[in-house]
């Protein structure tokens, strides 16, 4: 711990250094249609938790060093980002948005969102192509990566889990928690039980009948990750699926917690970035703040302590939690498994009203 502890000063000390030499608090000046003047103001929304400290401390300072520009942070769940911006296309409260699959897939994006300008993004080449956004229309680039596999208390299971079957074990009675179908770790996770047994994206009933099984092991189905993340911390879970960036930042604060991959596979599910239609500030700025969560250096810290966001710029290394448990070269990213979200949301809103009517501890 007191290595980490050195090494987050270490990163907070040098960020900016590293930042002013690579060029890129001059990157931006010269782009955009004809609108190279530095200053304004931009509205961004962000995720609750995890997401807006990493914005906060690690984006808005780099994208005002290269733009001398003002951000405010708004923090809401993807929903919630694409309802606002649904009830007020004209005028939207927010200049760029940052979703989830499932929200994005079933998003009116001809209504509210941009295609993504890349001829004004430096950086947008970096972007390994499978991120680059072009499997959704271009709509916008993912900026970070979440892998999902099994959390467990290793003082309570000292026999690592191998397996998503583990869950269902007599001995976990009472103490597994699962995530709510509203989330993408949740959705995503009865999508690959389904698979398990005999289902997929279109049909995830054996995921429906292996959950009713579940049942009796169930201590909480929580709301969304972070209140996953918070069973952990107060001893009422001691296994459940979740991603790895939340498990490391629990592992930080000190809390009893593993993560492992199941043998069926981890699957990941990214954030993808986008400027909205209609921009109140300007195109050229939110392209620009975009642009800005792209770059090496903003990928590089938002990769370490204690933010773990997985990078998708081919020049930010891979090293430390994600280096040892996903991937040292990003050829290795291939080997995950990448759900197919237009599938799964053509019937997602039944499944969670399904769920949340069946699914009761």
């Amino acid at each position: 711990m007191n290595y980490r502890m050195k090494r987050r000063t270490f990163l907070g000390a040098s960020f900016m250094a590293g930042m002013a030499m690579t060029g890129l608090g001059s990157c931006n000046q010269s782009q955009g249609s004809g609108n190279s003047s530095q200053g304004g103001r931009l509205v961004a929304a962000t995720y609750p938790g995890n997401w807006e400290d990493a914005h906060r401390s690690i984006l808005v300072p780099a994208f005002k060093q290269a733009r001398g520009a003002d951000v405010t942070l708004v923090p809401l769940l993807a929903v919630d980002q694409v309802a606002r911006l649904q009830a007020s296309a004209t005028n939207p409260p927010f200049d760029t948005a940052i979703l989830d699959p499932g929200p994005l897939i079933t998003a009116p994006k001809q209504d509210i969102l941009q295609t993504f300008p890349a001829n004004l993004s430096q950086h947008f080449a970096d972007i390994l192509p499978r991120y680059q956004g072009a499997d959704t229309g271009n709509w916008g680039p993912i900026v970070g990566l979440q892998f999902v596999g099994i959390a467990y208390n290793p003082k309570k299971i000292t026999t690592p889990p191998s397996s998503w079957k583990d869950l269902w074990l007599s001995q976990y009675r009472g103490r597994v928690g699962i995530p709510n179908m509203n989330s993408s770790l949740g959705t995503g996770w009865m999508v690959e039980i389904a698979k398990m047994n005999g289902g997929s994206e279109t049909n995830i009933e054996p995921a429906f009948q292996a959950v009713e099984e579940l049942l009796p092991n169930l201590a909480a189905v929580a709301a969304n990750p972070g209140a996953l993340s918070t069973l952990f911390q107060q001893g009422e879970v001691d296994i459940a699926p979740h991603n790895l960036s939340s498990i490391a930042v629990l592992q930080d604060k000190g809390i009893d917690v593993e993560w492992v991959i199941p043998r069926e596979g981890s699957y990941a599910f990214g954030a993808s970035m986008h400027v909205v239609k209609n921009p109140t500030s300007s195109v050229e700025l939110a392209t620009a703040y975009i642009d800005t969560a792209l770059s090496t250096e903003v990928q590089t810290a938002m990769a370490e302590a204690p933010y773990y966001v997985a990078p998708v710029n081919r020049n930010a290394p891979l090293q430390g939690v994600l280096a040892e448990k996903i991937a040292t070269n990003f050829d290795e990213y291939e080997k995950f498994i990448y759900q197919d979200w237009e599938m799964i949301s053509q019937q997602r809103s039944q499944w969670i009203e399904r769920f949340n009517r069946e699914v009761t501890v």
